[in-house]
């Protein structure tokens, strides 16, 4: 091998003129430049030159951004005249040079000078002239090269030439130095992209914005600017408002309206395709970083190469040499600190951007999307996105795509490294090296055919998620309705299985990536030990210190582009799969461009306000390109306009189509055929739905509804009134500001109407759709609504449609109406026409559910229960602020030793010890290669002495033979060592995925579980949003991150101890040294640890609203398009994902300033290391063993804190799970010894209750005081109250949603032919039901309220969900509640019976799904009922079947009716009368309405529908009295 290892061999091949040509070459590029930029170009030459340099240009500009922008350059006139003075120092001093130079005759320093002195004088005008704003990076550049030139021509001088005037070029370098420093404090742009963007030094704080955009270039390089968030975190917890909020180039909604424009731009460019271009300076500068760390790289090993060659050399400069490539390498090191850093943020940055930009464009979506809550899929057909898809997509798809854009240039320079590796290794073992590459070609051709089966295992592992997650949340989104029924329990199996399913995906993937991973990370011992062997046994050549130790370092470097290679590959595959889920969710149909003001355009009111259908047809799914069965409902053909600022009544029997016709003319059903003629845009149009969608919000934010026109107290107040919301605003202790929780659970159903009715009309909209608000209130309240609310000064010029069953009630202020029957209109007119064609009295009778009494009587101010002015108001706290949801729970300090143990429990814990075994096994074979490939090197010299040898143990291969004699037990060593290190890799591999699989398993088991428990009220008070986000961030971290965080974690501590042990242990005065360096490590981790944690937990807390919001989005979509609120809703979500993302770019900041500053030390250990060896005269092969011993402990070190806090980091995610295990819990679904009998309870038992005292949490008031009454065997009881007394949570208590304070709930068996007596209730048998197991209690016990819930299924599966019921009884559930012909079942070879119907929560209407609900009662037979308003959306001659069906099936059971229409009650056998939690009064109808002055009676006077019943109990008492009087005569 030629030598040029010689410094002074290796400059003096250098001409001055190259040397000197590189400053002239910055000079030159810098007049260049000031000419290019003031020549105007030729249209054809610009648009040319923008087209090439597009990809090298932020594709988000000041002009992008939508916040206002400080164009005003930061003042430099100091820095600029620091920058002349310098230069013309410069100038002067180069022009003495000169004339120096010419007097001695010295060439080359007239060369140089000439260079220096005509560069310095152009620096001064150019800066005269024109002041630099910002870093001239090519003077810089020019004044960096002039240092290096003086320093080199010094040393030259001085060493080699022993020249007396080599001092002069010293005096050259602090002008230089000066220079550079003075021009890196300008700073790096002449604009601030906000009006609030902190300076380097502020205090972080939520009202500024990232100092990133107002630094230097000193700053810049060191992430100075960190540097208060750091002190702010080792000074107290960070909280949300100390954390900087994004720079305006990170805003997700200055992103995604790029993309829009983008988008308009080149409508058929791909998502894929977009992300590339938007991001392509920074894959660019990826690249191109990652190449000089590649090629760079190779530095060190051949650093080490020479320095082995050198101290193996005999000649007098060999010290000189290694101290030569010592330098060198440690220059290498310190600039991989740099290029790190600079990589880290623009890889970051477009991280950061692509995941981003793949959440705005999903959400955006999901907000022109067909709403498909009711679509059912049938066989063949694509599955639509529901709720657990998408937040895959969101959290595990989105993520792994920006996962690729993030390790993009690993892709590209793996391929490099491994070119440069193995060219090394050719030209350090000769042909041998090929022995490597063929292990690596075999390595390759078994790995592809494992990564295929990767992709095919991913591809299943993700739909098992999907699975998985549907029915997580299908569990709780239903969970109340599931403790109804005590049904929980079976929807939690149902849970697990799809758990199961996809661990066994999980298992699949595990034992491939076991085997991917072992292969490549065997594949540096694997090559090392066939090109050693090929080149000691074939080749016959000598394994000396020098080739061995290169050899090693290159192989090890090899490891890396081995690794990378398949597992970017691999990964690329991954994101491939989750790139096709969400293009697939983005093609999935969208509403017509009319129905979304996302897409329809811009446009000014219209003076024409047609409203209506011309020859329309529509179904619910486009089935134009399925040859598919046809649609079970058809609506059409609807020719009709409605008239302008008039009200319409849409009528029509249960399930003709109705609700499905607002649906329609809201363009939320596919038209088949003409056009819907309708103005959405501008907020013309409110909705009202059958089933009210709230957010949670108070209830002033729900009325208001993001209204863009100001609040208008008056209107505001006028609404209340008209929807007869003051009553129910007094009893909130916030009024109007109470919060109502989701889906509105703390109110009731009528409440929840008059709100969402409330919403609609306090609007500014010109047509308001209403879908039977009516229906779920009394018939007072609906009076006043009507009179006052669709009669008022609010309806007036507004055209309102009002679906409905009370005609007669409305007619008075109709003006239209329509009647719908089977999906097409029957007749429709005005009303005196239809009343003249003697139409309006049929459909009065078949329709019509108002009493028929003269609407003008009735005093419109009273409600029906809650119109008793004289009942006293509850006493209200004077403190409460209406708060129903607490804001989510952080943690602070370190991660809780519970936390680690619970993991460690849920994993195994033998399985751990022995992992931790297994690892340090690794790490003593590792030390044990090095040190046997040590001796087997330095035994081919047969006599080598060194100054220090330390004392070494004795060794198995101490009575080897000579290599040079035999080298083949130095082979077998070496290959049972490397055999022993893979059986250990494989193990720890095979166990580490083992335990995480079974931590995984476990804790997701316990925490579906005792979520499963939790009580009803737990539900209330979390959103679940917060609680799934559990089940996808968290467990996710759980199931694949943490294991590995832990493995690498444990690694890097093994690795510190070991190579720092090892050092110590051959040069042991470099301990002192090493301590310093240990100090400084460990003085700048805590500040580090303190802020990372602090910022991840703000993170995992700040992720939740971001998809919290996601499931109120879709269930209300149809609301939000209504009242053209898109760009709200996609607004709040750019705010919710910036907060969230604000702190985790503020994470990987300070993980940036961490990097840097540990790399830097991690170089200072390599060199020094390295220099204590030189002076410490250990043999060569010590000291390569140290040098490589330095790179480990530089690289353990500057890791270990990395993934300590990552460890850390991850554990808060199983912080977070474990603080769900502390949920309180409901009692056992089964107590063994508490079990009832199989007949309880029976039809002749009654019901006991005593002294009830209910209160909903400790620190809240008591709702039901000292309840105490008895229900009769096969009595029906009417609940009756105004709203608040407590009717609601009777009937929860008796199926212990709400757990009794005190007093109790008995069951008592009464006695054939007994006398029912209350007064020996606790000896007959009595089951106190405070002492049974749930499931007992909840299976026995059926309610059945307004709201219904339906799951993902069939008619069979909802009816009888355990599958108790055979399929006859079934059928005759459904047929004895009326539902058959509703369902319009025609048989298919899918759905051969009405039984195999697929249903879900939205393809039955809302009439159809109580008709189900009555008939999964029925089927239950349960001998006590709960009735709450169970038939208030089905029309009156369906009610009075369904009635007769109730009397019938429901004969011998306890019926026990909350009623809020007191006609419902009044032929019941007795009545409870609720009034602040107290029984005011409980009797029969009869009894109650002879009571003088009773609660009851008055309340039946305020309603005339009740008059008849009154009158007839009059008639009674004074019979009875006439009675009385006849007998005394």
């Amino acid at each position: 091998m030629r030598n040029v290892s010689n410094p002074k061999h290796v400059l003096h091949q250098i001409p001055d003129w190259i040397i000197y040509s590189v400053p002239l070459l910055l000079i030159f590029l810098s007049l260049l430049r000031d000419l290019t930029s003031s020549i105007t170009l030729p249209k054809p030459l610009k648009a040319s030159y923008r087209l090439v340099s597009a990809p090298f240009r932020n594709f988000l500009t000041l002009d992008d951004l939508l916040e206002p922008v400080d164009r005003t350059p930061k003042p430099t006139k100091t820095e600029n005249k620091w920058l002349v003075v310098l230069a013309a120092v410069g100038f002067l001093g180069w022009t003495s040079c000169l004339v120096y130079a010419f007097s001695t005759k010295n060439h080359s320093l007239i060369h140089q000078s000439m260079v220096f002195s005509i560069s310095w004088w152009y620096i001064t005008l150019r800066i005269s002239f024109k002041p630099a704003l910002t870093p001239p990076y090519l003077f810089i550049s020019f004044a960096i090269t002039s240092v290096i030139i003086s320093l080199v021509n010094f040393g030259d001088g001085v060493y080699f030439k022993g020249q007396r005037n080599a001092f002069l070029h010293l005096l050259a370098i602090p002008t230089s130095a000066a220079f550079v420093y003075v021009a890196g404090t300008l700073p790096l742009k002449t604009y601030r992209p906000a009006l609030n963007v902190a300076n380097h030094d502020d205090t972080p704080s939520v009202s500024l914005s990232c100092p990133e955009d107002n630094v230097n270039l000193w700053n810049w390089s060191a992430f100075t600017f960190v540097q208060p968030i750091l002190d702010l975190a080792m000074q107290r917890t960070l909280n949300e408002t100390d954390v900087w909020t994004l720079s305006p180039f990170f805003r997700h909604k200055n992103l995604f309206h790029k993309y829009l424009a983008y988008k308009a731009k080149y409508p058929t460019h791909s998502l894929l395709r977009f992300l590339l271009v938007s991001n392509s300076l920074d894959l660019i500068l990826d690249i191109v970083l990652e190449l000089w760390s590649a090629v760079i790289g190779f530095v060190p090993p051949y650093a080490l190469q020479q320095i082995t060659s050198a101290l193996a050399s005999d000649s007098p400069d060999a010290k000189t040499r290694a101290y030569y490539w010592t330098l060198a390498a440690f220059l290498a090191n310190l600039s991989f600190a740099q290029v790190d850093l600079f990589q880290c943020w623009y890889t970051r940055r477009c991280y950061e951007r692509t995941r981003g930009q793949l959440f705005c464009a999903l959400h955006y979506k999901s907000l022109k999307r067909q709403e498909v809550s009711g679509r059912v899929n049938r066989a063949g057909e694509t599955k639509n996105a529901d709720l657990g898809k998408l937040v895959n997509l969101m959290q595990v798809d989105a993520y792994a795509v920006a996962q690729r854009f993030w390790d993009f240039s690993g892709f590209f320079t793996s391929p490099v490294r491994l070119v440069i590796a193995l060219l090394f290794l050719y030209r350090l073992l000769g042909w041998s090296a090929f022995a490597g590459v063929v292990v690596v070609l075999m390595a390759f051709l078994l790995t592809t055919p494992l990564a295929k089966i990767n992709v095919y295992i991913t591809k299943g592992w993700m739909k098992a998620k999907d699975e998985r997650m549907n029915r997580v949340n299908e569990l709780l989104q239903n969970i109340r309705f599931l403790k109804f029924y005590g049904w929980e329990y079976q929807w939690s199996r149902q849970a697990q299985n799809s758990r199961e399913e996809e661990l066994k995906w999980r298992v699949r993937q595990n034992i491939n990536d076991t085997a991917i991973n072992f292969i490549w990370n065997w594949m540096p011992a694997a090559t090392s030990l066939t090109t050693f062997l090929i080149y000691t046994q074939i080749a016959e050549e000598k394994l000396n210190v020098e080739k061995a130790f290169t050899a090693l370092a290159l192989f090890s470097m090899l490891q890396s582009p081995m690794i990378a290679i398949p597992g970017q590959f691999v990964a690329l595959m991954q994101a491939h799969v989750s790139m096709k889920r969400i293009e697939e969710f983005l093609q999935e149909d969208e509403v017509p461009e009319w129905a979304s003001t996302l897409l329809a355009p811009a446009q000014p009111s219209s003076s024409k306000s047609d409203i209506g259908f011309e020859d329309a047809a529509f179904e619910w799914e486009d089935f134009s390109n399925a040859a598919s069965t046809p649609s079970r409902f058809h609506l059409g053909p609807l020719n009709v306009k409605f008239p302008i600022g008039k009200l319409t009544i849409v009528s029509g029997p249960t399930g003709s189509g109705k609700s499905a016709l607002l649906s329609a003319l809201l363009g939320e059903m596919h038209c088949t055929a003409g056009r819907v003629i309708i103005q959405k845009v501008n907020h013309q149009v409110a909705f009202c739905a059958q089933n009210p969608w709230l957010e949670h919000a108070t209830i002033r934010d729900n009325i208001v509804f993001g209204s863009p026109a100001p609040f208008d107290e008056t209107r505001y107040q006028s609404v209340l009134d008209a929807c007869a919301l003051r009553q129910d605003l007094a009893i909130f202790a916030a009024g109007d500001m109470t919060e109502i929780g989701e889906k509105g659970i703390t109110l009731s159903g009528g409440q929840r109407a008059r709100i969402a009715l409330a919403r609609a009309m306090y609007s500014q909209a010109k047509y308001i759709l209403l879908d039977d608000p009516l229906a779920a209130v009394d018939m007072h309240t609906a009076l006043h609504l009507v009179q006052n609310c669709l009669n008022g000064k609010l309806a007036q010029g507004r055209t309102i449609i009002l679906v409905t069953h009370h005609i007669t009630l409305c007619l008075p202020v109709a003006s239209y109406l329509v009647e719908l029957d089977k999906g097409s209109i029957s007749y429709h007119g005005t009303i005196p026409e239809l009343q003249e064609q003697g139409v309006l009295h049929r459909v009065i009778v078949t329709d019509d559910e108002t009493p028929l009494s003269p609407v003008t009587q009735m005093n419109p101010r009273f409600n029906e229960v809650d119109n008793f002015s004289e009942i006293p108001k509850p006493q209200l706290s004077s403190d409460d602020d209406g708060k129903l949801i607490d804001a989510e729970a952080r943690a602070e300090g370190r991660v809780s030793l519970r936390s680690y143990l619970t993991y460690v429990r849920a994993a195994g814990m033998m399985a751990w010890v022995l992992l931790v075994v297994l690892l340090v096994l690794l790490r003593l074979l590792s030390i044990a290669d090095q040190v046997f490939l040590k001796k087997w090197s330095e035994a081919y010299e047969k006599n080598f002495t060194t100054s220090y040898q330390p004392q070494v143990p004795s060794m198995p291969w101490d009575d080897l033979p000579s290599p040079n004699v035999d080298v083949t037990p130095w082979l077998k060593i070496y290959l049972s060592l490397t055999l022993a290190g893979a059986i250990a890799t494989l193990a720890a591999l095979g166990l580490g995925y083992y335990s995480s699989l079974q931590a995984s398993r476990t804790m997701f088991l316990s925490l579906l579980k005792r979520l499963t428990r939790a009580p009803a009220r737990f539900f209330d008070v979390t959103p679940i949003g917060r609680i799934l986000n559990r089940f996808t961030g968290d467990i996710n971290t759980i199931d694949h991150a943490l294991q590995n965080s832990a493995r690498l974690c444990f690694s890097g501590v093994l690795n510190f101890i070991a190579s720092f042990s090892v050092i110590l242990y051959y040069i042991p005065h470099f301990a002192p040294f090493a301590i310093m360096i240990a100090w400084l490590y460990i003085r700048l981790a805590p500040s580090y640890i303190q802020a990372s944690r602090d910022l991840r937990r703000l993170e995992s807390v700040a992720l939740s609203p971001a998809f919290a919001g996601y499931d109120e989005l879709l269930r209300g979509i149809a609301h939000i398009r209504a009242f053209a609120m898109e760009n709200r809703y996609q607004d709040r979500f750019y705010t919710r994902v910036d907060n969230f993302q604000s702190y985790d770019h503020a994470y990987w900041l300070v993980s940036a300033w961490l990097r840097w500053r540990y790399d830097c030390l991690g170089s200072l250990v390599v060199v020094s290391a390295t220099l204590f060896a030189l002076w410490s005269g250990v043999s060569d092969g010590s000291t390569a063993l140290i040098i490589a011993q330095a790179g480990i402990f530089a690289d353990a070190s500057r890791q270990l804190v990395k993934v300590a806090a990552q460890l850390e980091l991850d554990f808060n995610s199983v912080e977070r799970v474990v603080e769900y295990f502390d949920v309180p819990q409901e009692a056992p679904a089964i107590i063994e010894n508490k079990r009832p009998p199989a007949y309880w309870p029976s039809n002749s038992g009654q019901l006991v209750v005593e002294d009830l005292v209910v209160q909903y949490a400790p620190h809240l008031p008591a709702v039901l005081h000292n309840l105490k009454f008895t229900v009769k065997p096969a009595e029906k009881i009417g609940v009756v109250g105004r709203t608040g007394s407590g009717k609601s949570t009777l009937a929860m208590s008796l199926l212990r949603m709400v757990e009794p304070t005190s007093g109790k709930i008995m069951w008592v068996q009464v006695p054939i032919m007994c006398p029912i007596d209350r007064s020996n209730s606790h000896s007959i048998d009595g089951i106190d039901i405070t002492t049974l197991g749930l499931e007992d209690l909840r299976t026995r016990i059926t309610i059945v309220s307004q709201d219904v819930s339906l799951f993902s299924g069939t008619i069979r599966s909802n009816l009888d969900p355990l599958g108790q019921a055979t399929n006859e009884e079934c059928l005759q559930a459904l047929e004895r509640c009326h539902l058959l012909p509703l369902l319009n079942h025609e048989p298919s070879e899918e759905e051969p019976t009405v039984l195999d119907m697929k249903i879900n929560q939205g393809s039955l209407s809302a009439g159809e799904k109580q008709l189900l609900a009555l008939a999964r009662a029925t089927l239950r037979r349960t001998n006590i009922i709960i009735m709450d308003e169970a038939t208030s959306q089905i029309d009156s001659d369906l009610d009075d079947q369904i009635q007769e069906t109730i009397r019938e099936e429901l004969a011998g059971a306890i019926v026990i009716t909350i009623a809020h229409r007191l006609k419902t009650v009044m032929d019941y056998d007795r009545i409870l009368v609720l009034n602040q939690g107290h029984i005011a009064e409980f009797d029969t109808p009869k009894a109650l309405l002879a009571k003088p002055g009773g609660i009851f009676q008055r309340m039946c006077r305020k309603n005339k529908d009740l008059l008849p019943y009154l009158r007839r109990s009059s008639d009674s008492v004074d019979s009875e009295r006439s009675s009385e009087g006849s007998t005394i005569n």
